[in-house]
Order: structure tokens, then C-alpha cells, then sequence
């Protein structure tokens, strides 16, 4: 039980709690009878002979004038060890005349018992979940045997079968990991009563497994879910989705939910991975193979402001005449003489069609680049 207690603060909390309440000093000891939390810092880290028996004899002891002139650390008051459990955790004592602070005993230790429980409750829950995140993480990552998932998760209370599908969450302007408590809120505003687990994955981030869902039935539950995260954290989230697989591919998901989650930070959209396409070319080439493909393709308008924003409304509108003349409000004629200046300058065809996938793989390149 005392592992439990990593820092000294969860016994300082106590004693100050104590303190406001009874307006009494008050000392908290280890099994060691070291004085590990009170409310006069000059005690602090002494040796304490009677909180020493106390933890050893299970038993309330009261520090009379004469035990405290006789042993070592003492003062007068009354010593409570301090059991969860039936365990001892610790050693309570309250300075004073202890026919006068014996009437606070009872009510000190109710109140320090029930006061520990609870940290105790939070600590071991804290525990879990980081014990869960661990778990997750290595199980995405493809660090564990089958063996291990399957004895891991059973002592975590998983049921694996249940999920099937990654969605990555980022929010690039939140500077700090996620707190315990930031988690819970994320879950409370997304399970609806699901099993979806999620987890924290580094600065401004997480992940969640879900059981998976219909892309359309998922995009219903992420608009209102995005929209009501990014007001309460007052970040902007992106998101990416893999696809629902079998759980014995969830790494398959989660590889696609991350590659998602990258280009939904590039692109400031909700992205699933099984829309991607062009993207996978895109997003995969060094900045430097782009530059070269610009510079062997449309190089030579990269200046011209109307033939590049010509060329881009012709390949958004499927290269129809008509409508690209509409949306720029040119002339027919305008818009043949413009495409033809594009090809000699290019020399890139309009009329072929490999010539066209060049341009295009050109203009939509050049619209994610920093020289547009």
C-alpha cells in the first residue's frame, strides 16, 4: 500500500487539510518514523521515537511531557497510526496537550483514513490509465507478441475484439501534453456510452480506438465533437480516420490514422484515409523532388498570375471551355489564346493527355507549395 505514495505531497495535503480544520499543528511519519509532511518546517525530515512505535504497534499512543523529555523528536500531543485496509500507511500526530487533542483522534482519524482512501483511489486510476496508454502504444507499434496483447489486455479488462479502427487527433497550438483530467473530458464529450479508448499521445495529441463505424455515420458524430472541442480547449483540432479493419490489423489503422491526421494538419480538413489519393503521392516526395518536377513542367509561368490562375480554374472545372470562360469572365477566344501561350511555354500539350496529367500533377503541387 505504501508504494502507492510516490512524493511526500499526497501526507502534506493531509496535514495542512488537518490544520485548517482543528487549528492544530500536525506531523505525518513513515514507517521509519521520519517525519515525511507537517505543518512546521523546522520538523521536517526528523526522526520521530514515538511515531516509530506507533506504526510498529498498530496503535494510538499519547506523547505525555514525560515521554517527550524522554524520547527522540517528541513533543507532547498524540500519535494515530494511520491504517487503510487493516494496513498501516502511515503515523498522524497532533501537537498539544493531549487531554485536549485526544477529543480531535476520532475525528483526525476518519478524516485521514477517508482522505487517503481517495488519493489512494485517484493514484491507482492514474496508474491504470498510464498503464492502458503504455499497453496501447506498444500494441499499435507492433511491439508485443500475440501472447502478450492477449495477457495484457485481460488484466486491463480489454476486450480487443471491439476495436477496430484509429482516428488520430492533433492540436498543434496546444503547447502541453493532455492532463488526466483534460483526457476525461474528451472521453465524457465522445463515448456516449461506447467503449472507444482513448488515450494521450504525446504534446497536443491523441488517440482513439473505436469499434468503427460508417464513414457517414462517423462524420455526424466528429462535426459536433470537433466543433465542441476546439470551443472548450480553444485549439483547433485535426483529425484523421483509418479504416475499419479486423483488430488483428488496428496497427493497419492506426499507420493510416496518422498518415490522415499529417495531411488534415496540412490541409485544415477532416481527412479518412480511404479518400486519399493524389495526397499519397504528395505527402510521401521530398520538398526538393517537387521543386525539380515544377521546374521541368510550368517553370516558365510561374510568374504569369493569369496563366497559372488560368490553368488552375480550366483543370478545376474538367477542362470545359465553357465554364472556366464563365468563372474568369474572359472571352472564349481569350481563354484558347491563354491555354495555347501555356503549352509553348511549357511546352506541355492541352491537348494530350499525358500532357494534362503533368500539368495537373504541376498545378496541384504548386497549390500546397509556399511559392504560390
Amino acid at each position: 500500500m505504501q508504494q502507492l505514495f510516490q512524493t511526500d505531497e499526497t501526507f502534506t495535503s493531509l496535514a495542512f487539510e488537518i490544520q485548517d480544520l482543528m487549528n492544530v499543528d500536525v506531523i505525518i511519519a513513515n514507517d521509519e518514523g521520519i517525519i515525511v509532511a507537517c505543518t512546521r518546517n523546522e520538523r521536517l525530515n526528523q526522526f520521530h521515537e514515538g511515531a516509530y512505535l506507533c506504526f510498529k504497534k498498530r496503535q494510538e499512543m499519547v506523547m505525555t511531557k514525560d515521554l517527550s523529555e524522554k524520547m527522540v523528536g517528541v513533543k507532547e500531543g498524540i500519535m494515530i497510526p494511520l491504517m487503510i485496509e487493516q494496513v498501516p500507511v502511515g503515523v498522524l500526530g497532533i501537537t498539544g496537550d493531549p487531554k485536549v487533542v485526544n477529543l480531535y483522534a476520532p475525528v483526525a482519524r476518519k478524516l485521514s483514513e477517508l482522505y487517503l482512501t481517495n488519493a489512494i483511489t485517484q493514484i491507482t486510476h492514474d496508474k491504470k490509465i498510464e498503464s492502458l496508454e503504455l499497453f496501447i502504444y506498444d500494441w499499435l507499434h507492433d511491439n508485443l507478441s500475440e501472447q502478450q496483447i492477449l495477457e495484457r489486455s485481460k488484466y486491463l479488462q480489454i476486450d480487443l475484439k471491439k476495436y477496430r479502427q484509429v482516428i488520430s487527433m492533433r492540436f498543434p497550438y496546444k503547447t502541453e501534453g493532455f492532463t488526466l483530467k483534460e483526457l476525461e473530458e474528451l472521453k465524457k464529450r465522445w463515448n456516449r456510452n461506447r467503449d472507444t479508448l482513448i488515450v494521450r499521445w504525446g504534446q497536443g495529441k491523441v488517440v482513439l480506438l473505436d469499434e468503427g463505424a460508417h464513414k457517414e455515420d462517423l462524420k455526424q458524430r466528429l462535426n459536433p465533437f470537433i466543433q465542441k472541442i476546439q470551443d472548450e480547449f480553444e485549439h483547433k483540432v485535426f483529425v484523421g480516420i483509418g479504416q475499419a479493419l479486423d483488430y488483428t490489423e488496428i496497427t493497419t489503422s492506426f499507420k493510416q490514422a496518422e498518415y490522415a491526421c499529417f495531411i488534415a494538419h496540412k490541409e485544415g480538413r477532416v481527412v479518412f484515409e480511404e479518400e486519399l489519393r493524389f495526397e499519397i503521392i504528395q505527402y510521401e516526395l521530398e520538398d526538393r523532388l517537387i521543386e525539380k518536377f515544377l521546374e521541368r513542367t510550368i517553370s516558365p509561368i510561374l510568374k504569369e498570375k493569369n496563366l497559372l490562375a488560368t490553368l488552375d480554374c480550366w483543370l478545376e472545372n474538367n477542362m470545359s471551355i465553357q465554364k472556366t470562360s464563365e468563372m474568369l469572365q474572359i472571352h472564349k477566344n481569350t481563354l484558347y489564346y491563354r491555354l495555347g501561350k501555356i503549352s509553348t511555354l511549357t511546352g506541355l500539350d492541352v491537348d494530350k493527355v499525358d500532357h494534362i496529367v503533368l500539368l495537373y500533377m504541376s498545378n496541384r503541387f504548386l497549390k500546397n507549395s509556399s511559392r504560390r
